[in-house]
């Protein structure tokens, strides 16, 4: 069961909120092959995030509990980054994207292990 994390320093009106969480777990199911009713998504605006000294807008997304070959890296976040463009108006050079394996980890629902 995946869980995306995005969080932003920008605001997140629910209309926003709704499109991203949307496209995002479709995104993420297409490369995961998992069922979009079984990714989560955690979604945090208002965040104190910078880079550097600026206060442009940014996000942080994490995926976390996926397998994705390294070879299709480039290939999810150029799935990801315009859907975060289109709906927050962050570029994607300020979009920051890490992807969590697994492995070692065991995650539960409903007294089993997934």
């Amino acid at each position: 069961m995946a869980l995306i994390r995005f969080e932003t320093n920008t605001s997140t009106p629910e209309e926003r909120v709704k499109v991203i969480t949307k496209n995002l777990i479709r995104v993420v199911a297409r490369f995961t092959g998992e069922p979009e009713s079984e990714i989560r998504i955690e979604i945090a605006g208002n965040r104190k995030m910078r880079m550097a000294e600026s206060d442009e807008p940014i996000a942080h997304v994490e995926i976390r509990n996926v397998e994705i070959p390294k070879d299709r890296a480039k290939e999810l976040t150029n799935a990801i980054c315009p859907v975060i463009e289109d709906v927050f108006a962050i570029h994607a050079n300020h979009i920051y994207i890490a992807v969590v394996s697994p492995r070692n980890s065991m995650w539960r629902v409903n007294g089993d292990i997934k």
